[in-house]
């Protein structure tokens, strides 16, 4: 099958390594994977913080780019909630919704939901084991798979991984926090939000934290970080993909150090 790759604002800026794990991760399954150039954002920011005009000009430009019949795939549950769920309630009746938008809408997909709905493939058809990946993983399914209906789907997906151990947080219906500019606007809530979910975790005793959105890994990676708390964070791609030798793990530890030295490099400046 041949698909088109989405990799939002973030995983771009903060976690290429996901971004690869998907391409890496959507080949061996047998996709071509085509990565269409000059996309940016899905003005799902402009959205959340009310510029309705300019996110529509985001969602005009994305479908622009993404013209064509083929399904578009994205490691990012809040992007594919915002497309999907969104971006036709951003034209009004007197803004008529073009083809290419509503074509835009109904091709896209969220990485888990495309593996599992689209290409019909069941944990066991895709891994045989956790290989050198971790064995024992802590979940946080991010609040915009309920728009996916995908909340409780996706655990479930991770559960049928043959010799893997999917931790469940309590409460995990919880936000983590991040929310887009919610974390800007109301820092305190936020914070609060994170370190329940960061106290949630250690609970776990799991190692290792899954999730599909790089919104959430961030915000509960640096709450972790300020709590001197070593659980490593992975999005679901780069969990499959070091199960099937598809990554390595010293190149997340390389990733890992030279995110430690932009958070330096940012505090001294």
């Amino acid at each position: 099958m041949r698909i088109l790759l989405f990799i939002p604002c973030l995983a771009d800026q903060f976690a290429p390594r996901a971004a690869e794990a998907t391409a890496l991760l959507l080949e061996h399954l047998g996709c071509e994977v085509i990565y269409p150039e000059g996309q940016t954002c899905c003005g799902q920011a402009h959205r959340n913080s009310g510029d309705e005009e300019a996110a529509r000009a985001l969602v005009l430009r994305m479908a622009e780019i993404f013209e064509g019949d083929e399904l578009i795939v994205t490691p990012s549950g809040s992007c594919a909630a915002m497309i999907t769920q969104h971006a036709l309630g951003l034209f009004g009746a007197a803004t008529p919704v073009p083809a290419n938008v509503q074509s835009l809408v109904q091709r896209t997909r969220e990485l888990v939901q495309f593996i599992e709905q689209d290409l019909g493939l069941a944990p066991d058809e895709i891994v045989g084991g956790p290989g050198t990946a971790a064995s024992v993983v802590a979940w946080h399914p991010s609040c915009h798979l309920r728009e996916l209906n995908r909340f409780q789907a996706s655990g479930r997906f991770l559960e049928s991984i043959p010799g893997l151990a999917v931790k469940r947080l309590r409460q995990e219906e919880q936000c983590c926090g991040f929310g887009g500019t919610f974390a800007s606007k109301f820092g305190a809530i936020s914070g609060a939000l994170a370190e329940d979910r960061c106290a949630a975790l250690e609970e776990s005793c799991a190692p290792v934290l899954l999730c599909n959105d790089t919104g959430c890994t961030m915000n509960i990676e640096g709450r972790l970080s300020r709590r001197g708390t070593p659980i490593q964070i992975q999005h679901v791609a780069e969990w499959f993909c070091q199960a099937l030798g598809l990554q390595s793990s010293d190149e997340g530890s390389k990733d890992e150090r030279s995110k430690d030295q932009r958070s330096k490099d940012q505090g001294n400046s």
